[in-house]
């Protein structure tokens, strides 16, 4: 029988074998990230409609452009702050920490389907104890976001095909109602995750899934409405970045449309599979497809579709990557 000692000796051998090997996966898929971000710039074909079209544009379209750069760090302070509230029941982390681990696993997330390489960066800011919980909260965190994304686009998609069928037209009070729907059935699923937590403590997996499933039980409705609540302002913000990308490339759209195209164009591209490096041509080919429709300015809309992909994914990306290597050299 082995002593105490000896198998705490086994385990701490085991954990030095086993960091060494998760530095070098972090620093291969950051050198991947970059690799396909080389890639995709090398290999991206409408330099020339962009300086054209830059040329074009008058100098009062770069107030469109500022204001979606002004926007950049609310959207990712936004995000931040959404993790630290969810990861407040397992281990308090600063908001610095916070965004470190968002902006981390943006980077380690960068060529995974739907990004969901992205719990990678964000538990290593947790202590190893916390970072099974750690998975289930990213979980949780994608599940607020995709719940927004639902409850606004569904409506959303079904009022704009009927509207660019000609049946309908934009109308405020059938979209709150429909949005109200989705709420109430999604709503069901989110805030029972607390109560099913407790009750698979008594269950006969419990001490299998205990460590992934005990950091739901703690949150009180008040808690899971709030981050609810910074999801829903995120997305407001990444909507409205897009509205001003598609103003700079002179995009004309009014805001009762732009609230039916808009949110129609992300919940197709939320929903598609897709790896991140490759989402400014699934972008694009949505913008063209939604948004084509109520414009034919079709080179400017595919170009507005690839500059919100890069001022949203590609900057933090490049800023999280160096996080990652800071982190672990």
């Amino acid at each position: 029988m082995e002593s105490p000692g000896v198998v705490t000796s086994g385990k701490q051998e085991r954990l030095l074998t086993f960091k060494p090997s998760l530095k070098s996966l972090k620093l291969l898929v950051v050198a991947a990230s970059w690799s396909f971000l080389v890639y995709k710039l090398l290999t991206f074909h409408q330099y020339e409609d962009l300086a054209t079209q830059w040329r074009q544009l008058p100098l009062s379209h770069l107030g469109w452009l500022a204001a979606v750069f002004a926007l950049l760090p609310l959207n990712w302070y936004l995000e931040a702050l959404k993790w630290k509230m969810l990861t407040s029941g397992v281990q308090h982390i600063s908001l610095t920490t916070s965004i470190k681990a968002v902006l981390s696993g943006i980077s380690t997330g960068f060529f995974t389907p739907n990004r969901v390489g992205e719990l990678v960066g964000r538990v290593a800011f947790l202590e190893p104890e916390n970072r099974k919980a750690g998975i289930t909260l990213s979980a949780v965190n994608s599940l607020t976001q995709n719940i927004i994304m639902a409850c606004c686009g569904i409506p959303a998609c079904i009022l704009f095909f009927q509207y660019t069928a000609g049946t309908l037209k934009p109308d405020l009070v059938h979209f709150i109602g429909l949005t109200g729907i989705g709420i109430l059935i999604t709503g069901l699923i989110y805030f029972t995750l607390p109560r099913w937590s407790r009750q698979l403590k008594s269950s006969r997996l419990s001490g299998k899934i205990k460590a992934f499933t005990d950091c739901l039980s703690g949150y009180s409705q008040k808690e899971l409405l709030q981050i609810l609540g910074v999801s829903f302002t995120r997305y407001v913000v990444f909507c409205t970045q897009f509205y001003f990308m598609l103003r700079f490339f002179d995009i004309e759209l009014s805001i009762p449309v732009a609230l039916l195209a808009i949110p129609t164009n992300y919940l197709f591209v939320t929903f598609t599979p897709s790896l991140a490096f490759s989402e400014a041509a699934v972008r694009s080919s949505y913008a063209v497809l939604i948004i084509g429709a109520l414009s034919g300015q079709v080179v400017n809309i595919a170009l507005a579709g690839v500059c919100i992909w890069a001022v949203n994914f590609v900057i933090p990306m490049l800023v999280g990557s160096v996080v990652v290597v800071r982190k672990h050299i």
